[in-house]
Formats: structure tokens, C-alpha cells, sequence
């Protein structure tokens, strides 16, 4: 079985359709004849059939992408165990082989005892590596696993291909253009309600160079939630009594043609004939201390727990908010378990 070049994960990934570069979409992949076996958690995963990958068989290979429309950014290689040969043996030799080619790992863990246990929900030998702009990981489980696929898998080898600011490029003009014109809009927009909340967070995942921190915000916005836009600093509708960073505005365009709300940080609206869903949930208190936590698409805020009764300006507000144009609202209650 011929080795890859471990440099080509840093140029793409590999299913047995052929080798694809990063930042290829579903449906590019469609366009090229691809189809998967079954997707699944809407169309961001899809199953397809797998390759060899650094000398190890994958009969099933798993691709993620973090929004509809957006690149391949995560692939699963479940590794299959060889007929006949010793599942100990063959973790034992595969993950020496990728030592050989990967070099020393810049993490892992190795517990041995856990293959006596013989649980397959257990990870016995774990590692990672960066390859150029790709995370690469293995986890080898305890025991095989009997996948969907006929075959029984010993491990799964991760690839995470996190060069978001270049994965986002080619949606990133159209969603700038859309944020200077919600500027605008916000600096005309009159307020409809507003609600004291948990504190503002930029909904972010911090990684990289920190200079390049609102670049890298902004591309995670492209890339997972398109719809998530900034709040225009200094936005007077957030000005008053209240702490800035504990408010919630629900908000209408001068031109009426929109509505949305704000936080400090983070800003979703809705144009004539669109949708946004609100949603309130009562996290009652269990294991956990609860919460009460609110959702306007993809903008969120969390609260310390307080019972409904007490939570008569919630109730006010998303009532205000229910009856705007394309607005929908759920209420539901669980437990923080």
C-alpha cells in the first residue's frame, strides 16, 4: 500500500471519488458526480465512501461543513481494522507508522490498560499534529467498533482544516457589503423595545494571531453564521441608564422595510419577507444552577436563572417582538442536567 505525502492534508482531503482541495463545497461536489451514502444534521455531514490515507484504510469517510453553502472544513476517517489481525497489533503498528511520517506528535496520550477493558466506547492511544494550516488527529479506540459500514473501525484519524480567514474569502465581499448597509440602517433605526439581559459576548472562537482578531471574527461570522452581523459602535440606541453591555434593543428601519436586535456586539435583522425565529429557554436548575437563556437566530444571551414569574420583561419583550413582520417565537422549558 503506497503512502501519502503527509504535505498533501495541508492541500485537501481524500474520499474514494479522489482527492478534493480544501475549501470545496457540497456542491462542487455534486457538480464533480460526488454524492454521499446519507447525510445527516440537515446537509452538513455528509457519509461517503473512504480512501486510503497515509498508508491506513478507511472504508467510510465523513465530511463536515460548519454552514450550508460553506467549504469543507472537517473530515472524519473512520480506520478500518485489517481481516484477521489483532486489534492491539494493528494500533500498535498503524500508529507507530503515523509517528514515521508525521514525527513526533505535539500532543498525545497512551493508556494502555484500556485495551484490556475491551470497551470500544474507550480511547486508548490519542495523538496530533499540524500540518501546515491543518490539525491532524488520531484516537484509537480500546476496542473495534462496528461501525455502519461492514467492516469493524479501531480508530478515527481527524483532519480540521482551520485557515478560516482564507476559507471565508469567497463569501467575504458580499457579507461586508451587507454589514455596511446595516450600518446604516442602524444609525436611522428607532428603538421598539429594549430589555435589560446577560452580558454581550462577540460570539467568538479565538484563535490565531490576536492582530488579526477582528478579521477572524468576521470570517467565523461568514463562515457558521452568515447572519450575525456587528453592532455599529457607539450605537445610541444602547446608549441610557442601563449598562450598554446588559441590553438587548429590538429595533425598526427608518424605512420600515427592516426590523432586528442589537446587543453592543452582535446585530441580526430581518428584511420585508424574510424570517427570524426567537426563542426563550427556562434552563431549570438540576445538577446545574439553571439559566435563562434567549435566542434571536444566532445571536444569544444567557442570564442567571430567575422563575418565570419574575421574568415579566422577557415576556413583554418577546411579545413586542412576536409581532413584527416574518417574526416567530417558542417558548420551552428543560433541565440543566
Amino acid at each position: 500500500m503506497d503512502w501519502l505525502n503527509p504535505e498533501s492534508l495541508a492541500s485537501g482531503f481524500d474520499t474514494a471519488a479522489g482527492t478534493f482541495p480544501w475549501g470545496t463545497t457540497f456542491e462542487q461536489l455534486e457538480a464533480l458526480g460526488v454524492r454521499p451514502a446519507y447525510a445527516e444534521f440537515g446537509v452538513s455531514v455528509w457519509h461517503v465512501p473512504g480512501a486510503d490515507v497515509l498508508g491506513l484504510r478507511s472504508s467510510r469517510t465523513e465530511l463536515m461543513v460548519p454552514y450550508r453553502g460553506r467549504p469543507v472544513m472537517s473530515v472524519r476517517h473512520r480506520i478500518d481494522l485489517p481481516e484477521g489481525e489483532s486489534h492491539v497489533n494493528f494500533v500498535l503498528r498503524a500508529h507507530a507508522q503515523l509517528v514515521s511520517q508525521l514525527a513526533v506528535p505535539d500532543y498525545g496520550e497512551m493508556q494502555p490498560a484500556r485495551f484490556k477493558e475491551e470497551n470500544a466506547w474507550n480511547v486508548a492511544v490519542s495523538a496530533g499534529w499540524r500540518v501546515g494550516n491543518v490539525s491532524v488527529g488520531i484516537s484509537w479506540y480500546g476496542a473495534p467498533r462496528n461501525d455502519e459500514a461492514e467492516v469493524k473501525t479501531s480508530g478515527v484519524l481527524f483532519l480540521d482544516w482551520d485557515d478560516e480567514i482564507a476559507a471565508a474569502a469567497p463569501w467575504l465581499d458580499a457579507w461586508q457589503q451587507e454589514q455596511v448597509a446595516l450600518e446604516a440602517m442602524l444609525r436611522e433605526a428607532h428603538a421598539v423595545a429594549k430589555l435589560q439581559a446577560g452580558p454581550a459576548h462577540e460570539q467568538a472562537l479565538y484563535r490565531g494571531n490576536p492582530k488579526d482578531i477582528r478579521a477572524l471574527i468576521t470570517a467565523q461570522r461568514v463562515l457558521r453564521g452568515p447572519s450575525l452581523h456587528f453592532t455599529v459602535p457607539d450605537f445610541a440606541l444602547l446608549k441610557g441608564d442601563a449598562a450598554a453591555d446588559h441590553q438587548l434593543v429590538l429595533w425598526s428601519a427608518a424605512s420600515l422595510e427592516a426590523w432586528g436586535v442589537s446587543d453592543i456586539h452582535n446585530t441580526v435583522y430581518c428584511r420585508r419577507g424574510e424570517t427570524l425565529r426567537a426563542q426563550w429557554v427556562q434552563v431549570l436548575p438540576a445538577k446545574g444552577g439553571g439559566s435563562t437563556d434567549l435566542s434571536f437566530g444566532p445571536l444569544a444571551n444567557t442570564s442567571p436563572y430567575r422563575p418565570r414569574e419574575r421574568c415579566g420583561a422577557i415576556a413583554q419583550f418577546m411579545d413586542i417582538l412576536a409581532t413584527m413582520p416574518g417574526a416567530s417565537f417558542q417558548y420551552s422549558e428543560t433541565y440543566d442536567c
